[in-house]
């Protein structure tokens, strides 16, 4: 049901676009794109740095929640010393972050 909206919302703005009669700023362009971009990037790879930010905690409260088990330990990529974490295992924490 949910999706059958943001598909009808999205086809409403290509259908604007194609016809010319958009009136968005490109100020709202940036925005929707903006939006789509981090809704549908699950699989974006955070660094330790750029996982801190996101959750909005510093790195040893991060490094305690990974001690602890609440945040996984990071990946690892061939070729990459540095570990990362994916966008989605993020959210899911988050989540759990703003509920206390």
């Amino acid at each position: 049901m949910m999706l059958d909206i943001i598909k009808n919302l999205l086809l409403k703005i290509i259908d604007d676009i194609d016809q010319g009669n958009s009136n968005m700023t490109a100020e709202e362009c940036h925005e929707i794109i903006d939006t789509l971009n981090r809704v549908t990037n699950k699989n974006e790879k955070f660094s330790k740095y750029q996982a801190c930010n996101y959750l909005g905690i510093s790195r040893a409260t991060f490094d305690n929640y990974v001690r602890e088990g609440k945040i996984p330990k990071g990946l690892k990529q061939p070729g990459f010393k540095e570990l990362f974490w994916l966008k989605r295992d993020l959210d899911e924490i988050k989540e759990k972050l703003q509920k206390k």
